[in-house]
């Protein structure tokens, strides 16, 4: 995707410029991203009987009922880890990145994504059943921009991306290098050590 690339500009999509700012970001983000807006409710669906349900979100506002029907509607797909996925994704991408902008060697990235792989083996079973949560994660993500309640009950509930999202995922179906499709979905056989340079986030 990146290839004849020599740098990926972070600053202004991301607001980070050097090493310190994207461990950090990664190291925050991984499990406080926008995923846990609705981490709640995706547990709370999975844990509660339909009357538990329907009572939990009664009297709530217009917008926050459109939200729990998004979560209705989309638990099943995602599981109790809901939209993690999202996060997970992203976080990949800038550990990756970071070789790239030779913030990160190779043996810090591999340490950096181990520790998102683990969360995601324990919250979803498939590769494919971490696209569906992650192409979900990014339909809540761009719902931040609707500006009414109209607006944002059409997008989450025809899953109508914008543009840069629907041209996102009809160039992932269309490729033929799906390298996801022919990687097995198993646990690490083997935990890589964290880097001394990355001791301070060795709690990652």
């Amino acid at each position: 995707m990146y290839t004849g690339i020599k740098e990926f500009d972070l600053s202004s999509s991301w607001g980070i410029n050097n090493r310190d700012d994207l461990i950090q970001t990664i190291y925050q983000m991984t499990d406080d991203g926008h995923a846990n807006d609705l981490a709640g409710l995706y547990l709370t669906w999975h844990r509660s009987s339909p009357e538990e349900w329907k009572a939990l979100i009664a009297g709530g506002s217009e917008r926050g009922l459109i939200y729990t029907q998004f979560v209705a509607q989309t638990a099943m797909c995602c599981g109790e880890g809901g939209i993690k996925a999202w996060d997970y994704v992203r976080m990949g991408f800038l550990s990756r990145v970071g070789v790239l902008n030779n913030w990160l060697t190779e043996e810090e990235s591999l340490w950096l994504q181990s520790r998102v792989y683990v969360r995601a083996h324990h919250y979803y079973h498939s590769w494919m059943h971490y696209f569906s949560a992650y192409s979900l994660g990014r339909l809540y993500w761009q719902s931040s921009q609707c500006e009414d309640n109209t607006s944002l009950r059409e997008a989450l509930t025809l899953y109508k991306y914008d543009s840069a999202g629907s041209r996102m995922f009809e160039e992932l179906a269309a490729g033929s290098d799906r390298f996801y499709a022919t990687l097995p979905w198993q646990p690490l056989t083997v935990q890589p050590e964290c880097p001394v340079t990355l001791k301070d986030v060795s709690d990652l």
